[in-house]
């Protein structure tokens, strides 16, 4: 799509509702909603994309019967709140929806590039907490290689389960037990054997 399609896609008068949102292009991958307005995030690069889609493998690969991972779905955080996760374990597996609700995801994953860290790590966990899904994973990229920090729902607010920093691996073992080598995954260019 050329540049000028895209800004004319997103031209548009008043506040945006959900219909109006989900009536644009599907092309439209890093478009969010948030209260009328749209989030939109630069595409992210090869590193980011690459660990989006060797965690997509691994973790489904280790997910029990009963869950699904997704990459880049809508989720509905709230009445007019659409965020676009990296990735979403949901308990719905195999369902066709346009939109997730969060009554149906056990799992967002976010990672973190330079045009989406504050969106990650400030706004982004708020919302999901907000809305009740029982667990929040952050991945950053950093020049050390990526770490991570995963997150349980505890009450209205996420408090911290697991930690890896460069280069070690993560352990999770909710909702899905699985540990996570980072630093392999990032550097994958072909799927695990």
């Amino acid at each position: 799509m050329a540049a000028g399609a895209h800004a004319d896609m997103l031209e548009h008068a008043g506040p945006w509702t959900e219909q109006d949102y989900l009536a644009l292009p599907a092309d439209r991958r890093r478009v969010e909603l948030l209260d009328g307005s749209l989030l939109v995030s630069p595409s992210a690069g090869y590193r980011h994309q690459r660990l989006s889609s060797q965690l997509w493998l691994a973790v489904g690969a280790a997910a029990p019967a009963g869950l699904e991972v997704l990459e880049a779905i809508n989720v509905r955080v709230a009445r007019g709140r659409i965020l676009i996760p990296d990735l979403a374990v949901v308990s719905t597996p195999g369902a066709e929806r346009t939109v997730a609700e969060p009554a149906d995801v056990a799992l967002v994953v976010e990672i973190t590039s330079p045009g989406n860290a504050l969106v990650d790590r400030a706004i982004k966990p708020q919302l999901y907490a907000q809305a009740g899904i029982p667990y929040y994973l952050r991945i950053e990229l950093g020049e050390a290689g990526p770490g991570a920090v995963s997150y349980r729902l505890t009450r209205d607010h996420y408090a911290e389960v697991a930690r890896a920093d460069p280069p070690h691996p993560l352990v999770l073992t909710e909702p899905i037990a699985v540990t996570l080598d980072l630093a392999a995954l990032v550097t994958a260019t072909r799927p695990p054997s």
